[in-house]
């Protein structure tokens, strides 16, 4: 077995390992060749397994998210997939820039979860998947005078990406960001986007979508929502959870039923907002996390 860069020409077989690796696993839906190339795009560095006949056998990517370095494995299943993944592993690690690095596992993965604390990763926090029904009732809480809660402007972008990156302390948008929502989902604009103003500038943002992709392989009707977005100083005011109402109401106005968001397990503050609202947990990856010298 070889472990080298990747190269265009192995996109056809990753694309296939990609799906079977992957099946099977929560909301799983498959993908095509040009998914999965913008994923490697987004990534800093590829390494591919290859047999002694040249083909792939499996791959591994490092993405420099906003919560840290990021490694992601796949191997085809078999009884090799398990070496497979452990040489892909001990590869891109070494790639690291910050010596940190995170990956996320289903916590109903068992195996996976073993496999990862045998290689000396240990689970530090949860990221939820949240849902809730729309057809339910909430009430908007009072925010205090000063604050005006509308919807963002077309012209708006480059405030929203400060607010968001502000409040997340790490890049989480990037210009264009409203134009590839565009592209991801025809339904959205920048209407959809709720924010809160506070003397002539925007200090909290939430964003709605439909969730294109799952609803057109599931046959559904669910929204998708960022997590509310508030600037450190303007925060414990309500803006949250008066602009996830804002958006629960946008997304049912829309002909939705559901609506999701994914959340961390540390953001204590938002989970209280969303369960007093009536989200309630659809699935939990476990991150796990290793600190290389």
């Amino acid at each position: 077995m070889e472990i080298r860069p990747y190269r265009e020409g192995d996109l056809p077989q990753l694309a296939g390992i990609w799906n079977e690796a992957r099946r099977g696993s929560h909301e799983f839906i498959p993908h095509t060749e040009e998914r999965l190339k913008e994923e490697l795009k987004g990534a800093c560095c590829v390494l591919v397994a290859v047999g002694e006949d040249g083909e792939p056998l499996g791959f591994s990517l490092l993405a420099r998210e906003w919560y840290g370095e990021e490694i992601r494995l796949y191997a085809r299943p078999g009884p090799n997939r398990e070496e497979i993944e452990r040489r892909l592993l001990a590869a891109i690690e070494e790639e690291a820039e910050t010596g940190e690095l995170v990956t996320l596992v289903s916590a109903e993965d068992r195996m996976r979860l073993e496999f990862f604390e045998a290689e000396g990763y240990k689970p530090e926090s949860s990221l939820y998947q949240m849902i809730i029904e729309l057809s339910g009732h909430w009430t908007s809480p009072q925010v205090p005078s000063g604050y005006l809660l509308r919807s963002l402007r077309p012209d708006e972008e480059e405030a929203l990406i400060r607010v968001v990156n502000t409040a997340y302390q790490g890049e989480r948008l990037r210009p264009g960001v409203l134009e590839r929502w565009q592209e991801e989902d025809p339904a959205f604009k920048p209407e959809w986007v709720q924010v809160a103003e506070h003397q002539g500038r925007l200090v909290a943002a939430v964003v709605a979508r439909t969730d294109r992709e799952f609803n057109l392989h599931y046959k559904a009707k669910r929204g998708y929502m960022g997590p509310a977005a508030t600037l450190p100083e303007h925060r414990g005011r309500g803006l949250n959870k008066a602009l996830t109402v804002r958006a629960l109401d946008l997304l049912r106005e829309q002909g939705l039923e559901r609506a999701c968001l994914y959340t961390w397990s540390g953001n204590a503050a938002a989970l209280r907002v969303l369960r007093s609202l009536g989200f309630q947990v659809g699935h939990e990856w476990k991150i796990l996390e290793k600190r290389r010298r």
